[in-house]
Order: C-alpha cells, then structure tokens, then sequence
C-alpha cells in the first residue's frame, strides 16, 4: 500500500525557521491511532498529462464499512507534492499518519491526488491540476464506488489552501470539450481545511505580505514564475476573494500556537463565510501548533460530523436518525 508524502510546508518566512523546528520537536511521531485501518489501494491512477508526465491520485478505500462517500485528500506540503518509490515509505506513513488514517476510519473512500510542483509548475497551474482530480473522480465516481454527487475536499496547510480553491471556484465543466474529464464538472459539496493560506495579500496585517517580501526574496516568484503585479496575482490565489453565496459549506481547524500560518488566516475566511450566511465552522485546537498537534486523532470526529452532514443525501441523513 502506497501514500502521498504530506510534507511539512516550506516558511512563508525565514524568521519563522526556529519557532517551526521546535513545533516539529514537539510533535509526536505518530498521530494516527494504534490499530491502523484496514484497506484496499489502488496506487497511481492517471488522472491527466501535462508535458509528458502523468498525474496520479491514489483510491484508498476502507476494507469495512465503507460509506459510499468521496473525499479528494490533496498531497502537498509548500506547494510540492510527491510519493516515494519504495512502497514500504509509503506504507509505513498511511499506517501512521493522521491524514489517510483519520478520514479511513471515518469511512471514507480517499482519492489522494497529487499536483506539480515547482520550480516547473507554479500555484495557479497546481489549482488547475486538483480540479481536474475532483473531475475525474466525480467521471469515475461509480467504478470506485463512492457517489458523483456528493465529494467532499480536504487537505492541511498548501494543501488546505489548494482545497480551498478548488473549492471555492467550481465550475459545470467545459461542454464543448473533446476531453470527457474537463466535460465533467468540478464543483464539491463540503470542504475541510487545516490551517490554510485565505488571504496572502492580509498576511497577518493589512498588507502585511510586504513583510514576507523583504524576509523572503524570491518567494513570490516560486510560487508565480515571473511577478508582474503582486497584489493582484497574491489576490488571485487567495480563496477569500472567491466566497460567493453558492459556496460549499466549510470546516476550518487551525492551532492557537501556529507559527507557519497564522491563525488569523482562518479567521477571516471564516468571517466573510458567516458574512455570507453560509454554513462555516472553525475549531481552534489551544496549543496547537503547524501540521500536527498531540491527539489530533481526537478532531476527526469533528471533520466526520461535518462530511457525513453535507455529503449525504436527505434519504440517507433520515435513515441515520
């Protein structure tokens, strides 16, 4: 059984370096739960091309009590996103990490979906590359068992903010298309992120993505190849300047103590959510830290009451009373 590697995030800025150490210190090695999930994976699923590469998600899906519910995992971590080649890396990171394990064991089948990643691709050819999974999973929904109608999208840090994104600016798909997966719509119906990057013009402060400029040269063009206009390229990559009143409804988990993205960034998506008047949740885990945090197992509960919430139909939600 293979997994995604869900890196720690690159810094958004070099003066965080010491403070993020110590949070990875902290941190237990493992947050998944003793018992791993039993599982059935189908590894490197070919979901599109570009250049001559092919990106791949992998279908992991609980050997028991499966709920016939999708969730797109996005794998990545500062905006990369890789798997190793030696299986039992991967194997040894889904039997003890939080991500696959803590959605395994709510009954969800997982579509871990991988991006490109730079210095050849940048973040918003990485939005394109998630929508174009949600996509493909929802064609090929009935193969694998889980409903078209009713994905739910999630990941943490880079890849709550992709999650975020795609999320955030669904479309019907392109009816014109030769292409049957970009004919297919890429809309989902709940989203959960942790600690994610909202609003990378306001980092922290109004404006305050001047202080990441002079912190991190360079950064910016990491992230967009050639910087013509920042504020307008940061604004469009930042998912509080997609919220409209059709969004899906959306789950935040964020630390108090989390030095990488501050908790501030989850708390204005939250309130332009609620501005809105669409459904919107955030749990602040107290000392809570970037990445993980000790019994972060005991917050899934909270993310499975959100997807079972939003994902299933009127029928199912009835029969479940």
């Amino acid at each position: 059984m293979n997994l995604k590697t869900l890196r720690i995030p690159r810094l958004l800025s070099a003066t965080l370096l010491t403070m993020t150490l110590l949070s990875l210190a902290l941190a237990t090695p493992s947050q998944a739960a003793d018992e791993p999930c039993p599982c059935k994976v189908i590894d490197d699923v070919v979901f599109g091309h570009k250049d001559g590469l092919a990106l791949t998600l992998d279908v992991v899906t609980p050997a028991e009590n499966a709920k016939g519910l999708g969730i797109v995992l996005v794998s990545s971590g500062g905006w990369h996103s890789d798997k190793s080649n030696i299986r039992e890396h991967n194997t040894k990171r889904m039997n003890e990490e939080h991500w696959v394990q803590g959605l395994l064991k709510g009954g969800y089948t997982l579509f871990v979906a991988r991006h490109g990643s730079g210095p050849r691709y940048h973040v918003p050819e990485m939005v394109e590359d998630i929508r174009r999974a949600v996509r493909f999973v929802r064609l090929h929904a009935e193969e694998y068992g889980v409903d078209p109608d009713e994905l739910g999208i999630t990941s943490g840090s880079s890849g709550g903010h992709l999650s975020l994104m795609v999320g955030l600016s669904g479309d019907d798909g392109r009816a014109d298309s030769e292409d049957p997966v970009e004919r297919t719509s890429s809309r989902v119906q709940a989203i959960v992120s942790w600690f994610p990057p909202t609003d990378l013009v306001n980092w922290r402060k109004p404006g305050g993505y001047t202080s990441i400029m002079k912190s991190r040269p360079g950064m910016f063009e990491e992230m967009f190849g050639k910087v013509t206009d920042i504020e307008a390229q940061l604004k469009s990559i930042s998912p509080i300047e997609f919220v409209t009143a059709d969004d899906p409804p959306l789950l935040l988990l964020h630390g108090d103590l989390d030095f990488v993205v501050p908790l501030q960034q989850s708390e204005v998506l939250r309130d332009k959510y609620q501005s809105s008047n669409l459904p919107v949740k955030l749990i602040v885990h107290r000392k809570g830290m970037h990445s993980e945090w000790p019994g972060i197992m005991d917050d899934y509960p909270a993310v499975w009451e959100w997807f079972d919430k939003y994902l299933a139909k009127p029928a199912d939600a009835a029969a479940a009373k």
